[in-house]
């Protein structure tokens, strides 16, 4: 297994922060492991995409399992589309399981922003509604709803867990997790923080399930280190990792 640290931002410069999170959240983990690093320059966003895509689809074909450490949530359309490439390529079903508080399914830019990275893995790469799981949005614009209604993707609650073992049997699953699923008052250092939000107890209990099953890879995002409260949000970010890493040790 693999973690890779992607300092990919791309929010209008309003995620600066989230951009060197990876190397907290390794701190936290303490640790002896394999570790990559994608290097990217912010200021070119078409290079930075393709970098990330390219190196992303070199971890996938090498690697039986890769963990991705933003940045924020811009970095998931790269290596969203390299996991699509690889599931195609060796003829797997994909599973793209994201927690996040916002849908990100508004149009997507030229470069897609952590705003829009999933609309632009639908437009522009061919991922079907079915194979798409959102867990814990609880900010949705009418144009995102709208669209989530007509395309049929599936919002699961996150103590549905049968619901969540019947999405990922069959699948290679990439998890996508956004820090700002959690409840804000357990995480406070990321940029758009929503009212509401899931618990420890619940998020961890659905890692548990995913973790346990025939994950291909997963990533962490939004973690702005310029926010109060982010030594509490890094070990929280931290303790997401481990749930990953301890089930593939």
């Amino acid at each position: 297994m693999m973690l890779v640290k992607v300092p990919g931002v791309n929010g209008l410069g309003k995620t600066k922060g989230t951009r060197d999170a990876g190397n907290k959240v390794l701190e936290k983990l303490q640790g002896d492991y394999d570790i990559e690093e994608i290097h990217v320059n912010n200021d070119l966003l078409g290079e930075q995409e393709d970098l990330i895509y390219k190196n992303s689809l070199k971890m996938f074909e090498g690697q039986d399992k890769t963990i991705f450490l933003g940045g924020d949530h811009s970095i998931s359309y790269g290596i969203g589309k390299a996991f699509l490439e690889w599931c195609k390529s060796e003829k797997k079903e994909p599973g793209l399981i994201v927690f996040d508080a916002h849908a990100d399914l508004m149009p997507a830019m030229k470069e897609p922003t952590h705003e829009e990275w999933l609309r632009a893995l639908i437009d522009n790469c061919n991922l079907e509604a079915k194979n798409i799981l959102l867990i814990g949005a609880r900010k949705i614009e009418p144009e995102e709803q709208e669209f989530i209604n007509s395309h049929g993707i599936e919002v699961v609650d996150v103590s549905d867990l049968e619901g969540i073992k019947e999405f990922c049997s069959g699948k290679e699953v990439y998890v996508s997790f956004d820090i700002d699923v959690f409840n804000s008052n357990i995480v406070k250092a990321t940029g758009y923080l929503e009212e509401g939000g899931l618990g420890k107890e619940e998020v961890f209990g659905a890692l548990d399930v995913i973790s346990g099953l025939n994950w291909k890879g997963m990533d962490l995002v939004e973690i702005d280190l310029d926010k109060p409260g982010i030594s509490e949000t890094l070990e929280i970010g931290a303790e997401v990792v481990r749930k990953f890493m301890g089930q593939s040790q």
